[in-house]
């Protein structure tokens, strides 16, 4: 094969498989060994939502998003048609299939 142009991976990324296997023996090792651990984050819920999840989903997904091209902008709000049905589907479409959807899969498993 040829050489791959571009940008290396970082050393973080490049051993991103490593990072997350030990990071779930870390955590099995702590709940194994220190059951007082798992106690208090399961003390961390709000509801059903796990608050240390949910900030771990935040800080994971923040630095995608946070890489949107602002430079770009004007070049988007240029095509205000194509804008509009963007945000529609996204705000208004996505949001009222997925509703539907939950009550149509909650109600079938209820009736199983």
């Amino acid at each position: 094969m040829g050489t791959v142009e571009g940008k290396q991976l970082s050393f973080i990324d490049r051993f991103l498989t490593l990072w997350i296997f030990l990071a779930m023996a870390v955590g099995v090792l702590m709940g194994y060994y220190t059951p007082a651990v798992t106690g208090f984050i399961a003390g961390l819920q709000i509801g059903t939502t796990s608050v240390p999840i949910a900030i771990g989903l935040i800080l994971m997904m923040y630095p995608p998003l946070a890489r949107v091209k602002y430079e770009e902008m004007g070049k988007v709000l240029q095509h205000k048609k194509l804008l509009v049905m963007s945000l529609l589907q996204n705000w208004v479409i996505g949001p009222v299939v997925m509703f539907v959807l939950a009550i149509i899969f909650c109600a079938a498993i209820r009736n199983t």
